[in-house]
C-alpha cells in the first residue's frame, strides 16, 4: 500500500489493476494514469522484471505524450511478467489470459498497443483473448522494405526529432556521429533513417555489448546480421571494437539515442555524457536531476515523450484507417516543429526541455479535468485525432 500511495499525485494514477490467471501463470498489471482528456491508451510491456512503479511511470509518460501532441487521450500502460522470448502455444495462452482478465478495462475505453517485448501480432492475440475485435487495421504489420511498418515509425520519429534538435543547436545532422542503444525494431529503424539522413552511426549496443567504430558502422550489414543472429549481431560484426554496452552513453559522439529501460542516465553519470544531442527511443531514460545537469552543460535533450512518439502516431493512424504515407507525413509535421519549439523555448525560459514540456502537459490535463462536463465519446475522440493528424 505504501508503494502505491507514494506514486500518487495531482494527475493520478486513477486506477491500478493487477490480474492473475492460475491456469497459465499469467501475472499482469494495467495502470490508467488519467482519463481526464477522454479515454486512455498505452503499450503492453512484457518482461520478467517489470515493476508496478515502472509501469506507472510509463503510463505517466503516455499522458505527457498524448497531451504534448494535442491528442485528447489519457495515458495508460500494461505490463506482463513473462519472458519476451517465449514462443508458440505458451505465449499465446498467456496473452489470451491477459486479454480475458483486462476485458472490463478495454470495454471501458482503455486501448492497448505493443511495447517492449510485444508486437502488433501480440496485441491482436490479447484482444482475441478479451473477445473484443481490435480497432487496429493491421497497418503496423504492413511491410516496408521487407520490415513491418512498426519497425520504421518510432525510429523515423526519433530521427525527425534529432534533426530538429540539430537545427536548434547549430549542428549538421549529415556527418554527425551517432550512438544507438538497442538494435531491435526501433533501434534498427533509427539506424536505418540516421544513415539515410547522412549521419554516421558509430556505435550500436544490445544486451550482448556494443559494436563501436569511430569511422562508422555499415548499417545494412548489421541489419542483415540481425536477421540471422538477433541481438548477437553486434558480436558477429567484425569491423568494430567490441566494448561493454554501458560505455555507449559516454562515447564521444554528437547524438546519443538511449533505447532501453528507465533512468539509465542519472545524477551520478550525467556529467560523463559527451553527446550534444539526445533523442530517445526509451521512455524516461533520464532522471529529472540528470535532465537538469545536462541542460546546464549545454546538452539539447529532446523530451523522451516527443522523440519516441512515432509508435503512438502509428497506432492512431492505424485505428483511423490511414496509410504509411500518413504516418511519415504526420511525424514530420508534428515532431519536427514541436521539438524545435520546445528546445528553443527552454533556452529562452531557462528551464530544461523536459521540465518545460511536463509543465505544459500537466497544466493541459488539469485544465481539462476542471473544465469539461463529460468525457468525449470514442467516436468524438477519433474525429479530433483525425483532424489533428490530417487523415
Amino acid at each position: 500500500m505504501a508503494e502505491w500511495i507514494a506514486i500518487t499525485d495531482a494527475l493520478g494514477p486513477e486506477k491500478i489493476v493487477h490480474v492473475y490467471d492460475p491456469v497459465t501463470g499469467m501475472k499482469g498489471v494495467v495502470v490508467i494514469d488519467t482519463t481526464s482528456l477522454g479515454g486512455a491508451a498505452g503499450g503492453t510491456r512484457m518482461l520478467p522484471d517489470i515493476t508496478t512503479e515502472e509501469i506507472f511511470w510509463l503510463a505517466r509518460a503516455m499522458t505527457h505524450k498524448f497531451a504534448i501532441l494535442d491528442i485528447p487521450i489519457g495515458g495508460s500502460k500494461a505490463g506482463i511478467w513473462a519472458d519476451p522470448g517465449m514462443r508458440g502455444a505458451s505465449r499465446e495462452a498467456v496473452l489470451k489470459a491477459f486479454g480475458g482478465a483486462v476485458k472490463p478495462l478495454i470495454d471501458s475505453g482503455v486501448t492497448l498497443g505493443p511495447d517492449m517485448g510485444t508486437d502488433a501480432t501480440d496485441v491482436f492475440t490479447i484482444y482475441e483473448g478479451a473477445g473484443i475485435p481490435s480497432r487496429y487495421s493491421g497497418l503496423a504489420l504492413q511491410e516496408k522494405d521487407g520490415e513491418p511498418l512498426e519497425d520504421h515509425a518510432t525510429g523515423y520519429g526519433v530521427v525527425v526529432a534529432a534533426r530538429a534538435a540539430c537545427e536548434v543547436a547549430g549542428i549538421e545532422l549529415k556527418g554527425a556521429a551517432v550512438a544507438i542503444e538497442g538494435f531491435g525494431k526501433v533501434g534498427g529503424g533509427v539506424a536505418r533513417y540516421m544513415e539515410e539522413a547522412g549521419a554516421n552511426v558509430v556505435a550500436i549496443s544490445t544486451i550482448y555489448g556494443t559494436a563501436y567504430n569511430q569511422e562508422g558502422l555499415d548499417v545494412k550489414k548489421l541489419l542483415a546480421a540481425r536477421k540471422k543472429f538477433g541481438d548477437k549481431a553486434v558480436q558477429e560484426y567484425k569491423d568494430a571494437q567490441h566494448i561493454d554496452r554501458g560505455v555507449l552513453y559516454f562515447l564521444p559522439v554528437d547524438i546519443l539515442v538511449p533505447g532501453a529501460r528507465p533512468y539509465v542516465i542519472d545524477k551520478s553519470n550525467a556529467t560523463r555524457v559527451q553527446a550534444k544531442i539526445i533523442s530517445s527511443i526509451a521512455n524516461i531514460p533520464i532522471t529529472d536531476e540528470a535532465e537538469e545537469i545536462l541542460f546546464q552543460r549545454g546538452t539539447y535533450s529532446v523530451p523522451d515523450f516527443i522523440a519516441n512518439a512515432g509508435g503512438v502516431v502509428l497506432g492512431i493512424v492505424d485505428v483511423l484507417q490511414g496509410t504509411a504515407d500518413d504516418v511519415f507525413r504526420a511525424l514530420r509535421e508534428l515532431l519536427g516543429p514541436l521539438t524545435h519549439e520546445i528546445l528553443a523555448a527552454a533556452r529562452q525560459e531557462k528551464i530544461n526541455p523536459r521540465s518545460l514540456a511536463v509543465k505544459r502537459t500537466t497544466e493541459k490535463v488539469l485544465k481539462a479535468r476542471m473544465g469539461k462536463e463529460a468525457v468525449p465519446s470514442l467516436e468524438d475522440l477519433l474525429e479530433l485525432a483525425k483532424q489533428r493528424l490530417k487523415i
